[in-house]
């Protein structure tokens, strides 16, 4: 049976994360019964990781199975059902049956955005710091995790890992704007991962801890020094990258027309 996989953004807000569970509404639920109406088959969408209640994706894939080509009303169709907090942004034939949205990806990147004074249009997709920090040192921090390769202290406590070994590939901070943003890249991830190091990295702005003390914890693998997982609304999933010749992506006519008329005037 084909395999197909979808570009999925949505703003996490309104939702119990990405994964399906018992008398909540999730993202997931969201999008497999609206595939499955357009789709007139019963759709079940396996995603590339489980994102917490409140975290946004700008692209989370999911793969599923369909018996037959997608049509090309597919994403029109499905968008038109979804919420407006949803939305299938591509879609992709899977080019080997093995394909896995989750098991298949080689990296995944986040961002973390942080402002600095009260902004309610930016209100639930950042979080608003409201004590001083230190933005250079957190600069500074942000390097220090290239340096090393097991994150036990930034991992929720009782998450039961195999492994605490990540391959961080980018760590660091950005302005846009007005707005600190934190990116990180990284073959995997552990629980509340990102929301632990940025809780960390303001306890180094906020002069809580300093830049030897994340270093200790770091090698002491001690949760209990490390900073607070921080909220979840300022938290992105933004990438997630498969080995190339994984996926190719389906070109779907466009059929809403953008018409433009200039309007004639003298004087």
């Amino acid at each position: 049976m084909p395999r197909y996989v979808v570009d999925v953004c949505f703003k996490g807000t309104n939702y119990a994360g990405w994964q399906i569970q018992p008398n909540c509404v999730t993202v997931q639920s969201e999008v497999d019964s609206a595939m499955s109406k357009v789709l007139r088959a019963k759709i079940e969408t396996y995603g590339a990781g489980r994102t917490d209640a409140g975290v946004h994706a700008t692209k989370l894939p999911a793969h599923f199975d369909y018996d037959g080509e997608l049509p090309d009303h597919f994403l029109l169709g499905v968008n038109s059902i979804l919420p407006r907090d949803i939305s299938l942004m591509r879609a992709y034939r899977a080019l080997t049956p093995t394909f896995h949205a989750r098991f298949s990806g080689r990296e995944r990147a986040y961002r973390y955005n942080l402002i600095f004074k009260k902004d309610p249009i930016r209100y639930g997709l950042s979080r608003w710091v409201k004590e001083e920090a230190n933005v250079d040192k957190m600069i500074s921090a942000a390097k220090v995790l290239l340096d090393y390769d097991s994150y036990e202290c930034f991992c929720k406590t009782n998450s039961n890992n195999k492994t605490y070994i990540c391959n961080i590939k980018e760590s660091y901070f950005e302005w846009e704007g007005d707005m600190l943003v934190y990116h990180i890249r990284a073959n995997r991830f552990l629980r509340s991962m990102v929301r632990s190091i940025v809780g960390t990295m303001l306890y180094i702005g906020r002069d809580l801890i300093t830049e030897d003390d994340l270093r200790q914890l770091i090698e002491n693998k001690d949760r209990s020094k490390a900073g607070p997982s921080e909220q979840a609304d300022g938290l992105f999933l933004t990438d997630v990258v498969y080995p190339v010749g994984s996926l190719e992506e389906i070109i779907f006519p466009n059929r809403v027309e953008i018409r433009s008329k200039r309007a004639n005037s003298r004087g």
